[in-house]
């Protein structure tokens, strides 16, 4: 009871009360002055964003009898019918609750009458999208030939259900979700008039909370507001919420990147003791580090920016520059994989724990910022990929004997048939023997001319190994060890597991018809610099 109190208590009554939305408020109260009014308006958005509240000002605005320039005088008496939720020439209609054909055919009828008082009668359809195609196609009627007084204003969270029929009718308003400043500043006029005081830093929690809408935050704080406690403090909120503070998700992100893991499993136990809800805080953890990796691109991003304060927004960018973006990518993917877990685990800090581990030590089995190797890797080491026969022609050298090294050699049959097919642990064994003197020499050209064609063929074993392929450089060869450098360093790892260094050998055997050897370099170990794609 209280929240309906409160979100209808502070309800915004004209245009200059509105915050945010400020593309819609310029362009609908410019229609109103120049008296430019439309017969229909599609307003579409998130839950909580102002699209019913601005349509009644809207309506309130084209209704009233005194009004100056856009706003509504709000003493006449259409303006305070208005206000009350009594206006007969203000009709609002749930969809969600008449989505039948019978309910858009009434309306059709009613919507001949001409209004009571004022210029225009308004007909305000909420949640649009839930109309049956009978009541659409019956609404689409009106919508094309409506009465020179009707007014239609259609709002709905799921534009991509209404039909093209009817959009291509109506003035479409994008909505989009409130800034958390914005939200705060709100937040604050409330907590002021109600005589309350609340700490900065649980209104900032409430904010984040609502996810970008006025209305959930309006009802969290009315929530919170209901304990009667005239002075609210951040804890109190975290109990409510089960929640934790948008300070302590910023300091152990902090601690995972410095590589304090100690510091980092100590704070998240005292949460964890704390009855801090784990899985919201894995949600929250995951979402601050993907807002650290895109302003790790991008640092002005004003998308990411506007769902923090000044204070915060220096954090958080100070943290994602002095970050490498790998980094950040590998520790949303470990999280991630971890926030599915929590719920099962017989200890539901436990995967956390573990993917705190994985991040501050740059290790784990998720890795990092490319598409992930599938687990189906694992049936690859019992099997290694067998090419086919398929003759692939490729450029031809001069033959010569191969340059002489010391180092050993991994060979593989460059041509594998039903008689030659060798285990694993047998092409490891044949590994310490030296080269084929037959072998074809290669060289860095031919190489390149054919790396293409090879990560074709990487696709046809293992499309995620082709993928972290198509992010490296074949940069040098050495005898018949083709070097090739990455620009990710973790990527060098991924690639010397053994069933993933002979997939690539034997791709490289077929197409070049070659003992080859493969070496992974990082471009520092290269000498290079690769670009990242």
């Amino acid at each position: 009871m209280i929240s309906k109190t409160l979100y209808r208590k502070y309800r915004p009554q004209k245009f200059s009360d509105i915050i945010g939305q400020q593309h819609i408020v310029k362009t609908l109260s410019g229609a109103i002055a120049n008296e430019h009014i439309g017969h229909a308006y599609l307003f579409t958005g998130p839950r909580g964003t102002g699209k019913t509240t601005l349509a009644r000002i809207f309506a309130k605005a084209i209704s009233c009898a005194d009004r100056k320039d856009f706003e509504p005088c709000e003493k006449c008496q259409s303006c305070q019918l208005i206000s009350e939720g009594t206006a007969m020439d203000i009709i609002e209609i749930d969809a969600a609750s008449n989505t039948g054909v019978e309910n858009i055919r009434e309306l059709r009828e009613t919507v001949k009458l001409p209004p009571s008082i004022g210029k225009y009668k308004v007909y305000i359809i909420d949640e649009v999208h839930m109309l049956s195609s009978g009541a659409f196609n019956a609404l689409l009627k009106t919508l094309e030939e409506p009465p020179a007084h009707a007014v239609f204003i259609l709002a709905t969270t799921e534009i991509h259900k209404v039909p093209e029929t009817i959009l291509s009718r109506c003035q479409r308003f994008d909505f989009s979700r409130l800034s958390l400043e914005d939200i705060i500043s709100k937040l604050s006029f409330i907590a002021k008039n109600e005589k309350v005081k609340i700490e900065k830093e649980a209104l900032e929690m409430i904010a984040i909370s609502a996810e970008g809408g006025m209305r959930d935050a309006e009802s969290l704080l009315a929530q919170i507001i209901s304990l009667e406690d005239k002075n609210i403090t951040t804890k109190e909120v975290e109990e409510i919420l089960g929640t934790t503070s948008h300070k302590e998700v910023a300091k152990i992100s902090e601690l995972l990147f410095e590589r304090q893991t100690a510091e980092a499993l100590l704070l998240l136990n005292e949460l964890a003791k704390n009855g801090l809800d784990l899985e919201f805080f894995g949600k929250s953890l995951i979402n601050y580090l993907r807002q650290m990796m895109i302003l790790s691109i991008d640092c002005k991003m004003p998308e990411i920016l506007k769902n923090f304060t000044k204070e915060q927004s220096e954090i958080i960018t100070s943290l994602a520059q002095k970050t490498e973006l790998e980094r950040i990518v590998s520790a949303v993917e470990i999280l991630s994989e971890a926030k599915n877990k929590i719920r099962t685990s017989f200890l539901p800090q436990l995967p956390l724990e573990i993917a705190f581990i994985k991040i501050s030590k740059n290790t784990g089995s998720s890795s990092l910022s490319a598409p992930k190797i599938e687990d189906t890797q694992k049936e690859e080491v019992a099997n290694p990929p067998i090419l086919p026969e398929k003759k692939i022609q490729s450029a031809k050298t001069t033959r010569t004997s191969p340059s002489a090294y010391t180092e050993e050699k991994q060979p593989a049959p460059s041509k594998i048939d039903a008689q030659s097919q060798s285990s694993p642990t047998q092409i490891e064994e044949k590994s310490n023997q030296t080269a084929n003197s037959n072998c074809n020499p290669i060289s860095l050209a031919q190489v390149k001319t054919a790396w293409g064609q090879f990560l074709l063929e990487m696709k046809k074993f293992n499309h995620s190994l082709s993928a972290f392929l198509s992010n490296c450089e074949p940069v040098r060869i050495d005898g018949n060890t083709i070097v090739i450098a990455t620009a990710f360093p973790f990527y060098k790892e991924k690639f010397n597991e053994p069933q993933n260094r002979l997939t690539i050998k034997q791709v490289f055997d077929k197409i070049l018809e070659a003992d080859c050897r493969i070496d992974i370099a990082t471009e520092e170990e290269a000498g290079v610099k690769i670009a990242k794609k």
